[in-house]
């Protein structure tokens, strides 16, 4: 039985839409430059070669395409961004192909160096005169855009240049798919001018399949390669929806793992629910709830002023994560989760309602009729109201 067929039969009372990242037609493999890129690597004194760790979309063929650059480069660094997440050398060269791989440490205090005010960058960058850094433009949460501007920034920035990035999160401006007014993407604009004032930053931007084949294509400025992209990855990611009574937020993959990383899934989603209705995030959870600030922060904020003003007084990396879910909470939105794997004991003293099956949470929704909107990829979809008639 499809999850489709499941909530259906759970609750017949609804009008059930569906939204998840839609297929588009893939571009020719291997889709890059190929000779720009060989022309760049040649005429650089101090190439490096930029990747997103294994927690990111990756192009099925990067490794191959690494390979010949590497070769054509004089065998240059090739950097693992990690952000904060950690990964070992060994795992990011199998997933590499075999190259040797040096990946980023956010917490190394002497490997980074001052590069712009509260930004301090992973030193091998800072040596280069020519960074190709290579992303996939995915929705984020509340940076706008993911692609390779973050993996030039936050993928290698110290663990107190994100945090001060990401506290930024608490403005209501951050939003995902939203760049202007956004201050999150402005402080990364920030950091990648930069970058940029002494050495050439070439992105090389992907819009990613199901399967790792690029839809949408988009190399040179960090810029120009997201604008180029986005008209893509919008068509591939972003419904217009709304507003439902009932969404059922489904988280997948690596997201689906922990609740501070499937909380993503009602980020990108919560738009579409109208204020009074519900929103059931729904993921395997295999790993728990993550780090226990997450649900410590939202056990001693019981409502939005005091998250709002806990994380303000003293933010920490993610704190923005339960001020969102207070705010939302205050529009009058009840969040359930559905879980097979974690106990609902454990996240009862943050205030959060957790069922054992899609089903046991569907059952506690409000009755219908109503609208309800079922996102099968949470992580990855994003589900805005219609835009207002002109």
């Amino acid at each position: 039985m499809t999850l489709l067929d499941r909530v259906r039969a759970a609750r017949p009372d609804l009008d059930w839409e569906t939204a998840r990242p839609r297929a588009l037609p893939a571009l020719r493999s291997p889709a890059v430059p190929l000779k720009t890129l060989r022309r760049a690597l040649r005429r650089a004194a101090r190439p490096v070669l930029l990747v997103n760790d294994g927690a990111r979309t990756l192009p099925r063929d990067l490794p191959w395409v690494l390979a010949e650059l590497w070769e054509v480069g004089g065998r240059p660094p090739v950097v693992v961004a990690t952000g904060t997440h950690r990964e070992s050398e060994a795992a990011a060269r199998d997933r590499l192909g075999g190259l040797p791989v040096e990946v980023h440490d956010a917490d190394a205090t002497r490997a980074h160096v001052a590069l712009a005010p509260g930004a301090r960058i992973d030193r091998r960058l800072a040596r280069a005169d020519l960074i190709v850094a290579f992303g996939s433009v995915e929705p984020h949460y509340f940076a706008g855009w993911g692609g390779a501007h973050k993996t030039a920034t936050v993928g290698v920035l110290d663990r107190a240049s994100i945090e001060r990035n990401h506290r930024l999160a608490l403005d209501d401006g951050a939003r995902p798919l939203a760049c202007k007014g956004n201050p999150v993407f402005d402080d990364l604009a920030r950091i990648a001018a930069a970058i940029e004032e002494d050495r050439r930053l070439l992105a090389v931007n992907h819009v990613l399949d199901d399967d790792g084949r690029a839809v949408g294509l988009g190399v040179g400025t960090w810029r120009g390669s997201l604008r180029r992209c986005e008209a893509a990855a919008r068509a591939r990611f972003l419904h217009r929806v709304g507003p439902v009574d009932l969404l059922v937020a489904h988280a997948t993959g690596p997201l689906g793992r922990t609740l501070y990383q499937a909380d993503k899934g009602i980020k990108n989603t919560e738009a579409a629910v109208r204020p009074g209705g519900c929103l059931i995030l729904s993921a395997d959870l295999s790993d728990g709830a993550g780090p226990p600030r997450f649900l410590d922060l939202l056990a001693r904020a019981p409502d939005l002023a005091t998250a709002r003003a806990a994380a303000q007084a003293e933010y920490r990396l993610g704190d923005h994560k339960a001020v969102r879910w207070r705010a939302l909470e205050a529009r009058g939105v009840r969040v359930l989760v559905a879980s097979p794997r974690i106990d609902p004991a454990l996240l009862e003293p943050a205030g959060i309602e957790a069922f054992a099956s899609l089903e046991d949470a569907l059952a506690e929704a409000p009755p219908g009729p109503g609208r309800a909107l079922l996102v099968s990829d949470a992580g990855r979809s994003v589900v805005l109201p219609p835009e207002p008639a002109t």
